[in-house]
């Protein structure tokens, strides 16, 4: 799945995000991208549960697909 974080503006940013995904159960690789604010993760975890996770970092997650 695929995240638009738009308030995510550096790489402290990508760490706490990364932090907050990486307890979610289910996910695998999650991906990252700080110059587009893209966050993409593979695994079993539902969209929900990532969203919430984001939002538990501080930011907002807009699904793109």
């Amino acid at each position: 799945m695929t995240f638009k974080v738009p308030d995510m503006s550096c790489e402290h940013c990508v760490k706490r995000i990364t932090a907050a995904l990486e307890a979610v159960p289910g996910v695998g690789r999650i991906t990252i991208t700080l110059d587009d604010k893209l966050v993409k993760t593979e695994g079993t975890a539902g969209r929900e549960a990532l969203i919430k996770a984001i939002g538990s970092a501080g930011y907002t997650a807009t699904p793109l697909d």
